[in-house]
Formats: C-alpha cells, structure tokens, sequence
C-alpha cells in the first residue's frame, strides 16, 4: 500500500480524531535531521497511529516507515518556511478547528480529552498538532493555492477531451421536489397522514406559497437545503413513477403528490431544455471540471513546491 504523501496528509489532518494506543516503551532515537531540526522515532510512532486511526487496514514494516519518515520530512520543512514568511496562527482558529472536529464526531471536549489522557497525551499537545496542521495549510495556500488559475478554455479542453463523448442527449429537465418518505415500519394510518399532508404543502404551493421555501422547510429528500432544486435530468434518469408526470409538465406547472416506494413527491418543473447541442452539457459540469483540474494542478505544484524546499534544506537521514 502506497503511504499517503503530505498533499494527502494536508487533506485529511481536519478528520483526524485523536491518536491511537502508542507503547508505554518507546526507544527515542533520532531518525532524521532537516536543517539542524531532528525527527525522533517516538514522532514517528505518534504520526503513524494518527494518521491510520480508526482504519481497518494499519500497513507494517519497513517501507511503511520510509514513507512516513519522507512525509514528516515534509512537514518539518513547510513548518521551517512558515517561520520565515512569519505566518502566525491564532488562537481562535485552533479553538474554530477544534470545535470542528467535536462536532463532526459527537464528542465533548471532556471526552476528548479523557482519551487523550488514556494515551498519555494532553489536551495541550493536541492543539499543538492543530497549530501545525493550520501553519502548514496557511504556507501552502499562500505559495501554491493563490498561484493556481484556471481558465475557460482549460474547462474547454477537458470537456471536449474527457467527457464530450459521454454526454447524453435529447431533452431534459430542471426540476424541485418536495418529498416526504413513509417509515419502513409506517403503519396504514400513519401513512395516509403523510399523504395528507402532501396535500396539503401542494395547496399551499397552488395558493401562491414559495415552492422552494416549503422545500427547504417540509421537504426530507436531496436538495430541501437548496429549495429542492435537483438539477437537470434525461429521460431514463427518474423513477418511472416520477419521469412520466415531469415530462409532462410545462416550466412552472406542479405535478400531482406522486407515490413512491420511497415516499410521496411533489415535484415542479423549473426549466425544459430540449437543445441537443453541448454547451448546456459543458455549462452543467463547468463547475466540477474546475474542481477536478485545480485538483491536478494543485497536487502537482505542491509536489514541484516541496522538492524545491528539498533541493535548498540540508536533509540527512539516519
């Protein structure tokens, strides 16, 4: 298994929880030295168990450590440039990084802290490793980040390379849903209540209320955050269910409380694209292209970075 490179590492630090169980009995010895700055085997320990905390597969031996040695050697050096270009993390953006990780895995900050100190670890030294996870993205957004462009021709090419050939035709349609899913275990009555209130929200609709603010409010399906707006879709894309009562409907109209095996829809026709040129395939997934060619260039000018660090540090390996 081919070990996680710092880019990776950089990406996936917010979703690190806290380390895993490390030996009472750790032999410190020093592995590297990176510009008078030493990496001891204990660190190295301390990185491994972190960043394959909570994974099924935990790879051994000695290439594993190789590659993680390489990875803290990294690190130490963006750390290193950090000092120079005088990049400063506050305290209220560790506090903000923290809160994160809290909320994102059910935890308070004592039940954080008591499995901390089940490893022997403190409170303290964790927010130590999240002054240097923010250091390390403030250093490479100001050197790599604001250097990356990417323009509309870029977005051109890629499509017309990549995905032209794979795009659908025929005509389409924008649409919002409203869905409200029945309980598996939904008993007859509870059901027809849910169909009742289907009902209900597509008066309310008829009468003049805001489709996609009923979304954002009643709706339990993809999108109510975003007023219920799904996108566009083709023919052969919906539910059958759904798919004969949209093509149907003219830009503006509301289908129906259509019933599902997953719930009842209310769904309302934004937009009928029956065009069978590209350009509205390429206005779609312009934006996910963008995300996919920074995704290239940013993993390649962090690489091209890190081996310009490496070429000027003085690096001698144990």
């Amino acid at each position: 298994m081919k070990i996680a490179s710092f880019l990776s590492i950089l990406i996936c630090a917010a979703h690190i929880i806290l380390p895993s169980h490390v030996g009472a009995e750790v032999i410190d010895r020093i592995l590297a030295t990176v510009n008078g700055e030493i990496i001891t085997q204990s660190e190295l320990t301390r990185y491994k168990t972190m960043l394959f905390f909570g994974s099924p597969e935990k790879p051994m031996g000695k290439d594993v450590d190789r590659q993680l040695l390489e990875s803290l050697i990294e690190r130490k050096l963006i750390l290193q440039e950090a000092k120079k270009l005088e990049i400063e993390v506050k305290e209220k953006e560790i506090d903000a990084a923290l809160s994160d990780i809290l909320k994102r895995n059910n935890l308070t900050l004592a039940q954080l802290e008591a499995e901390l100190n089940k490893q022997g670890l403190t409170l303290a030294a964790y927010r130590s490793l999240l002054h240097d996870e923010i250091m390390q993205s403030h250093v490479i957004g100001r050197q790599v980040h604001s250097k990356i462009t990417i323009t509309d021709k870029d977005v051109q090419d890629y499509y017309n390379q990549s995905m032209r050939q794979q795009e659908k035709k025929g005509p389409r349609v924008r649409i919002q849903q409203i869905l409200l899913l029945i309980p598996k275990d939904a008993t007859a009555k509870k059901i027809t209540e849910i169909e009742r209130t289907a009902s209900s929200l597509r008066d309310r609709i008829l009468a003049g209320e805001d489709f996609g603010a009923l979304a954002a409010k009643y709706s339990q399906g993809a999108g109510a955050q975003q007023g219920g707006d799904l996108g566009y879709f083709y023919r052969g894309e919906l539910m059958p269910e759904l798919e004969t009562a949209v093509f149907s409907l003219e830009p503006g109209q509301v289908s129906p409380v259509i019933k599902t095996e997953l719930g009842f829809h209310i769904i309302k026709v934004i937009d009928r694209d029956a065009s069978e040129s590209d350009n509205a395939s390429l206005q779609d997934r312009s934006r996910e292209i963008r995300g996919i060619l920074y995704g290239i260039e940013f993993e390649k000018r962090v690489r091209d970075y890190l081996e310009g660090l490496k070429a000027k540090a003085y690096i001698e390996i144990n």
